[in-house]
């Protein structure tokens, strides 16, 4: 079981991500999921990636020829993604472009 400290903002961010790479057509690898979510690699690390996982939401793949390691969602993770965005979540995280002036 994951550690209790992962804050929601990060585990948002991080399916929120994915879900608009999957949609754009890319798997991200792991560094560039990282820069992509603005989540720090500690952080991710320290107890994001273990929620993500053992909760089902993502799975992460090493492909050891091309010494890569991706990340990509799960069904679960997607259906998730997506309640959130519905919300309205990926707005106030700054994922998606408002399409208005301030």
């Amino acid at each position: 079981m994951p550690r209790k400290g992962a804050e929601f903002r990060h585990v948002t961010s991080a399916l929120l991500t994915l879900l608009k790479a999957e949609r754009e057509g890319r798997v991200l690898s792991v560094t560039e999921f990282l820069k992509e979510s603005d989540i720090p690699s500690t952080t991710f690390y320290g107890n994001i990636r273990d929620l993500l996982t053992s909760y089902g939401f993502v799975e992460i793949v090493t492909n050891p020829r091309e010494r890569v390691v991706t990340i990509k969602l799960t069904e679960k993770g997607r259906k998730l993604a997506m309640c959130l965005e519905e919300l309205g979540l990926a707005k106030d995280l700054r994922l998606e472009e408002s399409g208005e002036e301030e």
